[in-house]
């Protein structure tokens, strides 16, 4: 049976991006696009009987805002988060969603605009990350599509860290006893997916004195083919 897919929503729907993330989870997952069904977290926290209705959750990014914004859409977006943990639902959440979790959960979440990571960024496997059931599908070095200027730093309790990375350790996690993923890279994302995020919302990423050297970077982003494997395992538990 075609498993069913939520993508909770973390962007505005007028936003063109809202669509390009339902098209690029679809993709990654190879669902079909009538599989994955989309809940604006902006028209309210999904209930536990629409949630239930659904195999999997997909959480992504945002863009256009920062998870420490004072938004109740967001305050909202972080209780929905717990809920799926709770439902013990297999649920993946990338960036906005990774940091959202970590936040919900007691971790740390921190605006560094220095230390932001955009296109493609070399990461590594934890011994964790090497044995657990899905991420142990990548290299244990392995390139992961980023897009962020916040960023998770302290671990919440009661989760285990799967993959690091240079400038920001904390790059991916399990929730210990529960199927769910997240990290700070995007598995949904491809190279060009990743261009295409880049240039909608450069005006939020980019500074003037570097803009050039900037995109020229993200053209020259590496694509990453083992990362198709990543949701797909997901769904397996679903």
């Amino acid at each position: 049976m075609q498993p069913r897919a939520l993508l909770v929503s973390l962007r505005d729907p007028s936003d063109p991006m809202a669509a390009h993330e339902r098209r690029c989870f679809a993709e990654r997952a190879r669902l079909p696009l009538d599989a994955v069904a989309v809940h604006p977290m902006t028209e309210g926290r999904p209930t536990r009987a629409l949630l239930r209705r659904h195999d999997v959750a997909f959480f992504g990014g945002s863009g256009a805002y920062s998870v420490l914004d004072d938004v109740g859409w967001i305050k909202d977006g972080l209780a929905t988060l717990i809920d799926v943990v709770e439902l013990h639902m297999p649920a993946w959440a990338s960036c906005f969603g990774f940091q959202g979790l970590s936040l919900a959960m007691g971790g740390e979440v921190v605006a560094d605009v220095e230390r932001q990571e955009l296109g493609t960024v070399t990461l590594s496997l934890t011994d964790a990350g090497k044995e657990d059931p899905i991420l142990s599908v990548l290299p244990p070095t392995f390139f992961g599509q980023q897009g962020h200027h916040d960023h998770v730093d302290g671990l919440p309790p009661g989760v285990t860290l799967l993959a690091a990375g240079a400038a920001i350790p904390h790059q991916a996690f399990k929730v210990d006893g529960a199927p769910f993923w997240a990290s700070q890279f995007h598995p949904e994302l491809t190279a060009r997916s990743t261009l295409d995020r880049y240039l909608h919302y450069r005006r939020h990423y980019s500074r003037d004195a570097d803009a050039d050297a900037e995109l020229a970077r993200m053209k020259a982003g590496v694509d990453t083919p083992e990362m198709a494997e990543v949701l797909p395992r997901l769904l397996q538990l679903a």
